[in-house]
């Protein structure tokens, strides 16, 4: 059996689970929002089974121990039944959130993409960035900050050529305008801390890593996030070695089996690497270059864990 974190109405959760099917291959989703009131769990420690995962009343009980990969594609949040008494609320959302913790961590024999721990590290990016220099990554001079001063003098230090982006993500990367180190605009960051980096000029590179395999190509955009032109190109490229051996460090590093890297690439032909998201869609990528990023995909995912190229 394999799983899918996520629904029918996520379109990669339920292309991901379409195609399974079609390879003959067992496998349904694991909805949080239908937890604890439709699908049920079991955790039974003194059993070889472990216990077991029905995703709904009509639908078998699998034992925990036939659940050969993961794929979290999407986490609906914890939704228990509601109450009128705030404590009984709380305590039902504790007791939820609890119970699927458990349940992703005693599946610690089957393959995860990714794993829960990947995941929550892709939420504090400052660290995440730490670890990928560490390993020897180049990354942007990056400042996560909640202080005007240190905001002014990162801005003077690097002449102006500076974006800001949230810390965790959610909106779309900005120049930082002169407009912004007013005080009255500085005083927001008293509210919530910022991502600045140094503002890397030339063109985005977004690499499908999965299972050592890498997917490449260049995302030509007239705007400063890609993501804001609904025209940018993308156009299939290949990597020099040392970048290549850059993208599988960092997902080693980050304990990725499956990511979406992304880089930029100067004039000078200097590769700085972004970030590596740890449940990156992928359906337009695939159809505008060809790749066959869902078919390795399924294949890592009925592989399970004896399919790994390396340790993550």
């Amino acid at each position: 059996m394999i799983l899918i974190l996520g629904g029918p109405d996520e379109a990669h959760a339920s292309f991901i689970l379409n195609k399974l099917k079609q390879q003959g291959e067992a496998a349904c989703y694991v909805d949080t929002r239908t937890f604890p009131s439709k699908s049920r769990i079991t955790f039974d420690p003194n059993t070889p089974t472990g216990g077991s995962f029905q995703e709904n009343d009509k639908t078998r009980a699998t034992p925990l121990s036939e659940i050969r990969s993961v794929y979290w594609r999407y986490h609906f949040g914890i939704h228990p039944e509601p109450a009128s008494d705030p404590h009984i609320a709380y305590m039902a959302f504790r007791e939820v959130e609890s119970a699927l913790g458990s349940f992703f961590r005693c599946l610690d024999d089957c393959l995860w993409v990714n794993s829960p721990q990947a995941i929550d590290l892709h939420k504090y990016k400052g660290y995440q960035l730490k670890l990928m220099k560490k390993a020897g990554i180049r990354i942007p001079e990056t400042l996560v900050t909640n202080s005007d001063q240190q905001v002014i003098e990162f801005y003077e230090r690097l002449n102006g050529n500076v974006i800001y982006k949230p810390v965790r993500g959610g909106a779309h990367t900005q120049r930082l305008q002169p407009k912004d180190l007013k005080p009255e605009r500085l005083k927001e960051l008293a509210q919530s801390p910022v991502q600045f980096q140094e503002m890397i000029p030339g063109v985005d590179i977004r690499i499908y890593y999965i299972n050592g395999e890498l997917f490449p190509a260049e995302i030509q955009a007239r705007s400063l996030d890609f993501r804001d032109d609904p025209k940018a190109s993308i156009v299939p490229v290949s990597l020099p070695e040392s970048v290549q051996k850059d993208c599988r460090t960092l997902a080693q590093t980050l304990g990725l089996v499956f990511s979406g890297i992304d880089v930029r690439k100067t004039p000078e032909d200097e590769y700085v690497f972004i970030e590596g998201n740890p449940s990156p869609m992928f359906t337009h990528f695939e159809n505008i270059t060809g790749y066959p990023i869902s078919e390795t995909l399924v294949k890592t995912l009925i592989a399970g864990k004896d399919g790994l190229s390396c340790k993550v």
